[in-house]
Formats: structure tokens, C-alpha cells, sequence
């Protein structure tokens, strides 16, 4: 009898303990989710950053070829020149570090994206062993009245001997 009420109190604590582990797992994608939200936001800033210094560049281009063309005549066409190329160098190199900003971010997304799967198959995991542990309990529990019924039988014709 003792056995069984240590079966069901170590079933219950079972069950217990995979609530709590799934209520953990079930926080744990919320942040991932919150953070993949977040990765991509910061993908679509990138992206738009990333579109609009590629135009300022076309831009920057297209300068530096009209003050080619003028540079004969006119020493402050060089120096708008210059100013220009030095602009140019300086987005492309922003440029280069937003694309490399880009595919860090890119990558972290499906880092995020792969973990918040491989959690929520184990939340899933987690949430199955938890309903199959209450299914036992409640098997164990129904043992245990029978079981009990039969004891209290079992009493009473003693009692009556």
C-alpha cells in the first residue's frame, strides 16, 4: 500500500517536474520568437540601410564622372572631386560593413530560427511524456482505490471472523 502512494507521489513529482520543465521551454521559445522579431527588424533596417547607401554611391558615382569631365577646367571641380571620392571610398566601405552586418544578422536569424524549432520540439516532447505521465497517474490512482476497496473488504470479513 505504502509502495503505491510512493509510486503515485513519485509519478506526481514526475509529472511536477516536466510542467515545470515545459512552462521553462515555453518561456524559453517566447525570448527565442522575441529575439528572431528582433533580428529581423534589424535585418529590414539593415536592408534599407544597405539600398540607401548603395544609392548615395550611384549618387557619389555619378559625381565623380561629371567632375571628370570638368576637372580641366576648373580647380574646384578637383577639390569637389576629391571630397567625392573620398565620400565614395567611405560608403563603399560603410556599405561593405552593412553587408557584412547583413550576414552576421542573417545568420544569427537562422541560428535563432533553427533553436526556436529544435525547443519547440521539445516542448511538444515534453508536453506528450507529460500527458502520458498523467494518463499513468490516473491509471495508478484507479489501482489504488480498487486496491484500497479491497482492503477495506478484506477488513471487514476479518472483522467479522
Amino acid at each position: 500500500m505504502d509502495k503505491i502512494r510512493e509510486k503515485i507521489a513519485s509519478i506526481r513529482a514526475e509529472a511536477d517536474a516536466a510542467n515545470a520543465k515545459a512552462d521553462e521551454l515555453e518561456a524559453k521559445v517566447k525570448t527565442l520568437e522575441q529575439e528572431h522579431t528582433q533580428n529581423e527588424r534589424e535585418i529590414v533596417s539593415l536592408t534599407n540601410k544597405n539600398r540607401q547607401l548603395e544609392e548615395e554611391l550611384e549618387a557619389a558615382q555619378e559625381k565623380i564622372t561629371e567632375f571628370k569631365g570638368t576637372e580641366a577646367e576648373d580647380a574646384d571641380h578637383k577639390k569637389d572631386s576629391e571630397s567625392a571620392q573620398r565620400k565614395v571610398s567611405m560608403l563603399e566601405q560603410e556599405l561593405e560593413e552593412a553587408d557584412v552586418s547583413l550576414r552576421d544578422m542573417t545568420k544569427n536569424f537562422r541560428e535563432a530560427d533553427i533553436k526556436a524549432e529544435q525547443l519547440e520540439k521539445k516542448v511538444d516532447q515534453l508536453t506528450l511524456k507529460l500527458s502520458e505521465e498523467e494518463k499513468k497517474s490516473e491509471e495508478l490512482e484507479a489501482k489504488n482505490k480498487d486496491l484500497a476497496a479491497q482492503l477495506e473488504e478484506i477488513n471487514k470479513q476479518l472483522d467479522d471472523m
